[in-house]
């Protein structure tokens, strides 16, 4: 798998963004921030099984329930 460097600088943004909520004691900030980076994470982890999937490769994870 293959992450562009904007990609994953956005994802650390994202991460930071939390960090600095929790920082703060802003847990409805960080629980956004961190719903949000779900998010992309989970669009990232769907693409990469569809494309192991359309190319008959085995999936190296558990998926969830």
């Amino acid at each position: 798998m293959l992450i562009q460097g904007d990609s994953l600088s956005v994802i650390r943004a994202d991460v930071a963004e939390i960090v600095e909520a929790c920082d703060q004691g802003d847990v409805g900030e960080a629980r956004e921030a961190a719903a949000l980076l779900l998010s992309t994470l989970d669009e990232l982890l769907a693409r990469y099984t569809e494309a192991l999937k359309a190319h008959d490769m085995p999936i190296p994870f558990h998926q969830g329930p």
